[in-house]
């Protein structure tokens, strides 16, 4: 456990090291690129946050808490790609689909330490997380929301539960790519998308039956709206506390058990999308 635990952190080390390095290097890429991925994260909120304004609140929510709800979403996603966001952490299926699992399979870690650390870009893939805690700390002055320990345990709570969230489904989907590599080779970043487009949306209003969809079998519902109800509103209520906790260890075992199934595939059959010469179909 400790020699795991040193390991972890020497490989965390040295994938800071050379995204600071890339930093330092080539600034000017790195500016452009942050940029970019900044205005394109913004841009994505502004739709709901400018109909929120003109209309006083949207699905149920005062314009503040719906901007402490995309500043959260924000946050929580910022780190998640913060921590997994380099070479294909989070799009697991390109890695798959591609027949780059060969390339891990060869290294003298095991796959769970790889994955866990080779996606670590702390300089150039932490905007996402500095927007995020921008916005949820203007909504929470604005709302006047009273800080507790009790407050910010439910929100790394909910912080975790949506980065879990996000990787099960990214590897419980992406795990396809096993058995399909051509056509389910970017269903991970379909999944991510789905959630990113969909998930800063308010619920209210919306049919019990579509309502209960998106908190369980497409649990969008449960990356911004339901925290963000949970910490403005109703902390402590059980629903809100247990059903994430629930529908996250499913999907958690559920892609623990297709990877772990699929990885055997490949490993009788490896990519069928290689030709002899080494090129890719």
């Amino acid at each position: 456990m400790a020699d795991n635990l040193r390991s972890l952190f020497r490989l965390w080390k040295i994938y800071a090291r050379m995204d600071i390095n890339w930093l330092l290097q080539d600034w000017i890429s790195v500016v452009i690129i942050v940029l970019s991925e900044t205005l394109q994260n913004l841009s994505s909120m502004v739709g709901v946050l400018l109909l929120a304004i003109r209309f006083g609140g949207v699905g149920g929510l005062s314009a503040d808490e719906v901007l402490f709800m995309l500043g959260f979403f924000e946050l929580a996603d910022g780190i998640g790609w913060m921590l997994f966001g380099n070479y294909n952490v989070m799009h697991l299926s390109r890695r798959i689909g591609r027949g780059q699992v060969d390339h891990m399979l060869i290294q003298p870690r095991p796959l769970w330490m790889q994955l866990a650390t080779e996606g670590f870009m702390p300089v150039s893939g932490s905007h996402g997380m500095v927007i995020g805690a921008i916005l949820t700390g203007i909504a929470v002055s604005r709302l006047h929301i009273t800080l507790t320990p009790a407050w910010f345990l439910m929100l790394g709570y909910y912080l975790i539960i949506h980065m879990a969230l996000q990787l099960s489904q990214c590897a419980f989907y992406g795990s396809m790519a096993f058995w399909r590599p051509v056509a389910c080779e970017e269903i991970s970043s379909m999944i991510l998308d789905l959630n990113h487009q969909l998930g800063k949306f308010p619920l209210f209003g919306l049919p019990q039956w579509l309502l209960t969809v998106l908190h369980t079998v497409l649990p969008i519902g449960l990356l911004g709206y339901l925290p963000a109800l949970a910490l403005l509103r109703d902390l402590g209520r059980e629903v809100e506390i247990a059903l994430p906790f629930v529908v996250a260890g499913v999907f958690v075992t559920a892609a623990i058990i297709c990877f772990k199934k699929g990885l055997k595939h490949y490993e009788e059959y490896s990519c069928n999308r290689y030709k002899e010469m080494g090129h890719r179909c």
